[in-house]
């Protein structure tokens, strides 16, 4: 087999800018054997997500894409109730009606923005189609049936799902229905964009790492068709979030390596991931996935910590907002519970990539129609009109106070700098060396050991299940205050700020409400260091993930951007034309076969050897 290569990004040597010197420390560690030349078709790229699991070869055109879910078969006892994990957010728990009269103050609030919209050069405003006359003809729509889809083929249809399986996995949970749900436990081991660590039945965080575990060898296995004996002879690439907890990167190593037993396998940040993906060196990379939001500023290769966030909003949020709109003009489908059924929150997603823009010049109601099985397998076709409804759903990025229906009271999460959490099995971190540095009468001439003596001490060792991130409280201020690195001056570009830039509010906009998508991007590349890396993040900001194939949705955070700016300054929002879900993993999959990479490496001894020391000396990002 002919070697498989990849097109170099300039960007190559950008990974040789490492989180710390590792290539002069005193200590540095030297692999236990001579690392092999690099085969493609032998890496594997796994991209997690909080509904989706991206995984393949190295060499592959496209990932296998599937949903990151696992359903066990239940042992019907009494007093044992089904354990769910919903698909999408759940709504506010709150008085239904109260709710209703809340969203509709919003929604009234949205529309009068979009009618004060320019649609051509005349100056002409758009016209909107009132969600009464939409409802008089969605009311009298009925339900048509029709047969399968030509794509099902009869013998598909017959083994629609395996009910005596023990274990279900990606379309066959799709398939469960209300009724079928009830006989399985279904856990989404990540979500909000991390590990989904709860009190309930299989939230433990062993648990949720086999979850996971069964997930991965089901993919690799069944799907890849890799043998999981052969996986010794196979390295692997993970993708992780720009905010993480250290913690649950040591147990993905130990997943990995161990448990799986790959033979060697290194981390890299998402957003690093997408900038070589998409071929630039640099830029301000926004990821919107199905749960949540996350932005962060790359400059060679490297993820500037204070500019780092994630936010807790992403598409799902959107489906309750489209189907919220859609019930005010009469959905027919009027059995839609998206809280019950899988069925329904995928269908969902489905109108959602298929209605719902960003262009104010599409206004006036549109004829649309959609397919669905029922549970006895007949397949029913619905006609519905649409009309401000589906600029209206994403617009919730913007005018986030449609957002409410899933919860006002929301977090923005960044990095917690090193010296702050620390870990029982790190013997060399911020910790251990100031304790180590008193007991032995370091002195203070010492300009390394002075700095670290001056460092505020952490705060007691957190538990297992505790998160190691900075946490800012939309609604009540956060006890520990956020990062000194977070508070910064003014930044080139938007002279008046909207935040709060205090302990307690950096992330915080107006009152407590969560921050839209445009005023976190200003924010975050407000927050890097110079004038000139904020002119460069403004004129190259990626949008990438999942959510982010809404028609219009660049263009419009372009201006909105825009608006906020400084003038002279130059603004390019831009996605690259491909899948913009798949633009993390294919870059991870171009850095694991450059030659720079090759000291990322950990094997599978030197790890059961050394632990987390390898994390600290060979991560391409700051531990």
């Amino acid at each position: 087999m002919a070697a498989f290569t990849y097109p170099l990004p300039t960007t190559e040597e950008s990974i040789m800018h490492r989180s710390r010197a590792s290539s002069t420390s005193s200590g540095r560690l030297q692999a236990s054997q001579q690392v092999q030349p690099l085969d493609a078709p032998k890496i594997i790229v796994i991209h997690p997500g909080s509904q989706h699991l991206r995984i393949g070869r190295a060499c592959d055109l496209n990932p296998l894409t599937m949903l990151h879910a696992v359903a066990y078969k239940r042992k019907h006892q009494e007093g044992d109730w089904p354990y769910h994990d919903p698909m999408l957010p759940s709504l506010d728990n709150i008085n239904p009606a109260q709710l209703q009269v809340e969203f509709e103050e919003q929604r009234l609030i949205a529309s009068r923005i979009l009618q004060n919209c320019v649609i051509d050069d005349k100056q002409r405003l758009r016209v909107a189609t009132p969600p009464q006359q939409l409802a008089h003809f969605n009311r009298k729509s009925v339900a048509e049936k029709i047969p399968p889809p030509g794509n099902l083929s009869e013998e598909r249809n017959r083994q629609w799902l395996d009910r005596d399986a023990p274990v279900l996995f990606d379309e066959q949970i799709l398939r469960l229905s209300t009724f079928d749900a009830r006989d399985y436990d279904i856990h989404f081991p990540i979500q909000r964009g991390e590990l989904n660590v709860h009190k309930q039945k299989g939230g433990s965080l062993q648990c949720t790492l086999q979850h996971i575990e069964r997930i991965w060898s089901y993919a690799l296995e069944a799907r890849l068709k890799i043998n999981l004996r052969d996986l010794r002879t196979h390295s692997a690439v993970l993708v992780v979030n720009d905010v993480y907890v250290r913690r649950h990167l040591r147990e993905f190593m130990t997943l990995l390596l161990q448990r799986l037993g790959f033979q060697r396998c290194f981390l890299v940040q998402d957003s690093v991931a997408s900038t070589y993906g998409a071929g630039i060196g640099f830029g301000c990379v926004v990821d919107i996935g199905a749960q949540k939001t996350s932005i962060a500023c790359i400059e060679d290769g490297i993820s500037q910590l204070n500019s780092r966030v994630r936010l807790q909003y992403g598409g799902g949020d959107i489906n309750q907002v489209l189907l919220m709109l859609l019930r005010k003009c009469g959905f027919p489908y009027r059995e839609c519970s998206v809280q019950d059924s899988y069925v329904d929150a995928r269908l969902m997603d489905k109108l959602k990539e298929r209605f719902c823009h960003l262009n104010a010049k599409v206004c006036g109601a549109q004829e649309k129609q959609f397919h669905l099985r029922k549970q006895n397998g007949q397949w029913l076709r619905y006609t519905l009109q649409v009309g401000d409804e589906a600029i209206m759903a994403p617009l919730a990025f913007f005018h986030t106070e449609l957002l409410n229906i899933t919860g006002k009271a929301r977090k923005a999460f960044t990095q917690q700098p090193p010296q702050e959490q620390y870990d029982c099995e790190d013997c060399f971190d911020a910790e251990y060396l100031r304790e180590t540095g008193r007991k032995n009468g370091a002195r203070a001439a010492d300009p390394i050991v002075a700095q670290l003596l001056a460092q505020p001490r952490p705060l007691p060792p957190i538990t297992a299940d505790d998160e190691e991130l900075n946490v800012v409280d939309q609604d009540e201020p956060s006890s520990n205050g956020v990062a000194v690195h977070n508070t910064s001056s003014p930044s080139v570009g938007h002279p008046q700020k909207h935040f709060a830039d205090t302990a307690n509010g950096v992330y915080q906009y107006g009152q407590g409400q969560v921050m839209p998508l445009d005023q976190a991007v200003l924010e975050a590349i407000g927050r890097c260091a110079t004038n000139e890396t904020k002119r460069k993040m403004y004129g190259s900001i990626l949008l990438v993930g999942s959510s982010v194939k809404i028609p219009g949705l660049a263009a419009w955070l372009q201006s909105c951007i825009s608006l906020q700016v400084q003038p002279g300054t130059e603004v390019n929002v831009f996605t690259k034309g491909m899948d913009a879900g798949m633009v993390a993993w294919k870059g991870a999959a171009i850095m694991s076969v450059l030659e720079s990479a090759r000291e990322l490496w950990i094997t599978q001894v030197d790890w059961s050897r050394h632990g987390l020391r390898l994390l600290r000396e060979r991560s391409p990002f700051l531990w």
